[in-house]
Order: structure tokens, then sequence, then C-alpha cells
């Protein structure tokens, strides 16, 4: 590259870190005070999705059946795997169409996966905790729709329809090595993460889906308080819209 070429380089990529600055700098309407929110943009490039040819599979598969992006998707992949010789089961709360459920069980499938959703819509919205859900939403499902993909990838599940833990609670495995809450509000997710966390085995991990996404302030806010309280916990926020809950094994 001759010393124009690398000067026009180093001007395009002054104006794209110009551009991306000022794209975070730029806050949105904040529903709840506290909450604030900016288009949250990585300077990183690596994506190793592209190269993992197993994800890739499952990906393909089961894309259209969650709302999940695929940076989410990858990272239950990972994290999953990471856990492939610890005791307990696998769990998700807050299913839908079942798509992050198939990466779960595709990853560990010598593992019970324990499904649990109303399959009729979001439940437990408090107007004093969410900002926009109301209580109903995302009920475009039915277990057929997710039995269907499971099967399509030689997975099985242990499926409990109703409220968890109200309904279902007594369908929680005794022990859980990695649980996927992705409820929308703050009293499920609250309630959802209290039932479960004492079955979670030492080293485990609880990943909150919807973690300081606009709308979802509810549940954000369930997690800080819940974070706050704990002891026993090694806290992660990814700025993708994870929080990242791990079990310490206290002395």
């Amino acid at each position: 590259m001759n010393p124009a070429q690398t000067d026009f380089v180093d001007i395009l990529r002054a104006e794209r870190r110009d551009i991306l600055n000022r794209m975070r700098d730029t806050q949105f309407t904040t529903l709840k005070a506290g909450y604030s929110q900016t288009q949250l943009i990585s300077h990183a490039t690596y994506s190793p999705w592209l190269d993992d040819a197993e994800f890739g599979r499952i990906w393909a598969a089961m894309h259209a059946h969650t709302l999940v992006d695929k940076y989410r998707c990858y990272e239950l992949y990972s994290l999953a795997k990471q856990l492939k010789k610890l005791p307990g089961a696998l769990m998700e709360i807050g299913v839908w169409r079942g798509g992050t459920a198939a990466v779960l069980g595709s990853v560990l499938p010598d593992k019970p996966l324990h499904l649990f959703d109303t399959f009729s819509g979001v439940a437990k919205a408090d107007k004093a905790f969410d900002t926009l859900y109301a209580g109903g939403e995302h009920a475009d499902t039915d277990i057929e729709m997710v039995q269907t993909l499971l099967a399509g990838l030689g997975l099985t599940a242990h499926i409990h329809t109703g409220i968890f833990p109200d309904d279902t609670g007594a369908a929680l495995p005794e022990q859980v090595c990695f649980a996927h809450i992705d409820v929308d509000t703050y009293g499920s997710a609250k309630s959802s993460f209290l039932t479960l966390w004492p079955r979670v085995v030492a080293h485990g991990m609880v990943v909150f889906d919807d973690y300081g996404f606009f709308g979802c302030e509810g549940v954000t806010q369930a997690v800080d308080e819940l974070v706050a309280q704990l002891e026993d916990v090694t806290f992660i926020y990814n700025l993708n819209g994870h929080a990242v809950l791990i079990k310490k094994a206290l002395p």
C-alpha cells in the first residue's frame, strides 16, 4: 500500500470512529428514571460464529423460531458448551417457538432439557415496573411448534405449560447446571430466578435475556436487585443484552 492509499484508509477509519462515537452518544427517550438508553455499538469485529460449522448448522435450523439475535444465541451456545462436566439439567423459562431451547439441547443433548412457558403470552406484567409490556404478548406459539423444531434436530424435552413457578414449579429439576430466563417482565424474572437459584449447582449459570433492553427495564431492575442481595453470585453484564449470573462455590 502506497502512502496515498495509507492516508486514505486512515481517513476512512477516523470517519468511521467519528460516526460510531456520535451514534453512541445519541440518547433515546428514557422510559424509566435511572435507566438511560443509547445505542450500544462495539468496535470489536471478531465473529467466531462465522467459523463454527456446528453453530452454523444449529442457527440455520432454529433462527426462524426465535426473536433472540445471533450474538446472544452464540453466547448461549458457547456458555453451555463449557458446562458439559457439571451435574444437573438444562432449563429455559420463556420458550416462545423453541429456538434458544434448540440451541441448548443441541449443545448438551445428553442432559435433560426442561422447558417452561405459558404458551399464552407474557405473564406478570406490572405497570409499576414494566414500561412497555402489558401482558399477553408473544402468544403466537404452541407446544407443537416447539416439539416439531426439536424433533427435527433429534432432540426431546420435558415441556411444562403454565406460569412458572406458580403453576409448574413442582417440575423444577433437583439440580440445574444452566438456565435461560427470557420472560420480559419484572415479576416473572424475579420469581423465576428466586425459585430456581437454590437448585443451581456450583459454577452453574443463569442467563437473563432482555437485560438492558429498551422496554424491558423491569427485567433490568429485577436483575440489579437480585445481584445486590446475593453473596453467591458473579455477575457479568454483556452489552449484547444478556445478564450472566454464575453460582459461586462458597466455603
